[in-house]
């Protein structure tokens, strides 16, 4: 039996084949077949917390999963077979906005969790010439959100993965950011103030594209009150890829003797118990209606925290936000709203 599409993506060549592994993604994907199903869009769901949270995920009979992967052909074999992976490279907005076309005659999104997230500390650049913390973790997913907008279904969710290193206050061992000017996080050389050393300033940079995730959650909660805006602090989680980019044996160290010998707290965590509660606030309906909220996990639940005072200033936020959108316009128009939103009174969450 062969199937051509508009019906689904298949073999290379277009076709869905009976009996090839695509058949069966696109046969449980169906809402026709088998009611109604929760469409997610993830990023960063082949490691760390992002990996546990899609097991997650993939439990839940009614969810239908789709995730951005530099490699969709070589995806972690708790994942493969079982969702659906599209091309992306969050270095890259030609990438971002060519992935976000992918979605233009799918059904509505429900929930869009952003949870890549990278700690360079080799002065690495995208390759639209942003250091490259800012330009995956922030302006990627800024310019991400905006494509897929108009995709959302109506209440839809917004989950990104933040840190509570963006807050000077938590006081977590990395340096908080100094500032949010769009602009020389994207071209660090034009900062008076830069760091000298390497390290140092690649952690600020990471802290400071945090800081941005966790003010595009409040800005979008001004912008689009309809739906359900949070940014999530997973804690502190080693054993995940975040320090990959760290030189010689620093990086080991956090990726596999650090989650042996630290004794977990209330803000330190594991990836399976970060990306267990990142799925609960895709998913539970006690999330429902957040609007530009901050979530931290503390221990084994979520709460509701305050973010650092600069992540507070609506001004910046809204600063931010339009500043992100020159750095990483939209190159194709977006296509028109499937729905008008539903209103909600004004005002900040």
């Amino acid at each position: 039996m062969t199937l051509r599409r508009p019906f689904a993506p298949g073999s290379p060549d277009g076709r869905l084949v009976f009996g090839h592994a695509s058949f069966y993604i696109w046969l449980v994907n169906q809402p026709n077949l088998w009611g109604t199903r929760m469409r997610i869009v993830m990023t960063g769901a082949t490691g760390g917390i992002g990996l546990a949270a899609a097991k997650r995920l993939l439990a839940e009979p009614k969810v239908s999963l789709i995730v951005g992967a530099r490699a969709p052909d070589r995806l972690p074999a708790d994942l493969a077979g079982r969702l659906e992976a599209r091309s992306l490279d969050l270095a890259s907005l030609a990438s971002v906005e060519a992935f976000a076309a992918t979605f233009a005659d799918d059904p509505e999104i429900d929930v869009l969790i952003l949870n890549a997230g990278i700690q360079n500390v080799s002065d690495a650049t995208s390759a639209d010439g942003f250091e490259l913390s800012f330009a995956v973790n922030h302006l990627a997913h800024h310019l991400l959100i905006r494509a897929l907008l108009p995709h959302l279904a109506r209440n839809g969710r917004i989950v990104l993965t933040a840190s509570g290193t963006h807050d000077p206050d938590e006081d977590t061992g990395l340096p908080p950011p100094r500032h949010i000017d769009a602009a020389k996080l994207a071209w660090p050389k034009q900062d008076p103030d830069l760091d000298p050393r390497r390290m140092t300033r690649g952690r600020r940079a990471y802290t400071a594209s945090k800081l941005a995730n966790v003010m595009t959650a409040r800005e979008l909660g001004q912008r689009r009150p309809d739906l359900t805006t949070v940014a999530l602090d997973p804690g502190f989680t080693p054993g995940t890829g975040l320090a990959r980019d760290y030189p010689g044996p620093a990086g080991l160290i956090f990726r596999f003797i650090l989650p042996r010998l630290v004794r977990r707290t209330a803000r330190v965590s594991t990836p399976e118990n970060s990306g267990r509660l990142l799925a609960a606030l895709a998913t539970d309906e006690r999330y429902a209606g957040l609007r530009g909220r901050y979530m931290a996990v503390r221990g084994e639940a979520l709460i509701e925290t305050r973010p650092s005072a600069v992540a507070h200033d609506d001004a910046l936020a809204a600063r931010l936000w339009e500043d992100s959108a020159r750095l990483a316009p939209l190159r194709t128009a977006p296509p028109q709203v499937r729905h008008e939103p539903t209103p909600v009174a004004a005002g900040r969450g």
